[in-house]
């Protein structure tokens, strides 16, 4: 039976012209098939590449925007600018009213932080804060890659301003415990200098208080806080020394009005010494009558 079927399609004879229709038609479908499956791989390949370059541009854009330096702007007004990898301002926070009445129609985000420094300190807003009786200090905390080249340039920065302007330095890890206390990294630094003479102060007082205030308690200790006239503050907490040194040996130290030689007690600001010698601490002292 199979035989006969065979046979009987054996004696079929196709026209040429439709065999080659055929031919081409199958050629054709071939080819559509294969630039099908070219285009899907390409449309494939596209959409991957699509999302390689979405991933990656959101890390990015990310990471470029995290902070990883700061420096602090403090006098009354408490103003920090944190810095991307790149030394641009990515956040700018005021940390009392008066740092955000300064900050209100400034555009920092973006800038070289000597530019943001500058946009602050040249403001008019800050302007009546700048002051003889004040002290305008700006506090450096970065990364060990990025700390010199920061703390070098806010200094020299710092000396050409004037203003009773200096600078500080601090550690990165201070930066963070001072965001937890709701402080900017230089008046979180000038707490712990106070704390160490001062057990009795607290942060919420510091918040309060000026630079110029804190640096006066300080001095009231014997401690000016590092960094006075232009000098770096060591990071090791050891203690900067101001422009005149106290005299070491157990003798007196020595105010600028010169010490009467009479037995009654001096005019103004005192700073006397007892018999044995011992260093006047600031302040007033009850002084010894010799017979």
């Amino acid at each position: 039976m199979d035989n006969k079927i065979q046979d009987a399609f054996s004696h079929v004879k196709a026209d040429p012209a439709l065999k080659e229709a055929t031919k081409d038609f199958l050629a054709t479908k071939r080819e559509r098939q294969s630039v099908f499956r070219t285009r899907a791989a390409y449309r494939t390949f596209a959409a991957v590449c699509a999302m390689l370059l979405l991933v990656v541009g959101i890390g990015g854009y990310q990471w470029s925007q995290m902070p990883v330096s700061y420096v602090s702007i403090d006098i009354n007004p408490s103003i920090e600018l944190g810095l991307n990898c790149f030394e641009r301002v990515v956040t700018a926070e005021a940390y009392n009213p008066e740092g955000e009445e300064i900050l209100q129609g400034l555009s920092l985000k973006g800038k070289k932080y000597t530019e943001a420094i500058d946009s602050v300190v040249e403001s008019e807003t800050m302007a009546p804060y700048l002051t003889k009786e004040e002290e305008l200090v700006l506090t450096v905390a970065a990364k060990d890659s990025k700390e010199k080249t920061i703390e070098t340039t806010v200094a020299d920065y710092s000396k050409r301003v004037g203003k009773n302007c200096h600078s500080v330095s601090a550690d990165i890890e201070t930066a963070s415990s001072a965001h937890d206390n709701g402080m900017s990294v230089g008046k979180y630094n000038a707490y712990l200098q106070l704390s160490q003479y001062d057990s009795g102060v607290t942060l919420d007082e510091c918040k309060h208080m000026s630079m110029s205030q804190i640096h006066g308690l300080l001095n009231e200790h014997g401690h000016g806080e590092g960094c006075h006239n232009g000098q770096q503050q060591n990071k090791d907490g050891g203690d900067s020394h101001n422009a005149q040194q106290q005299n070491t040996d157990g003798g007196d130290s020595h105010n600028a009005q010169p010490k009467s030689t009479g037995g009654g007690e001096h005019q103004g600001t005192q700073n006397n010494s007892s018999d044995d010698g011992g260093m006047g601490t600031g302040g007033h002292h009850r002084r010894r009558h010799h017979p």
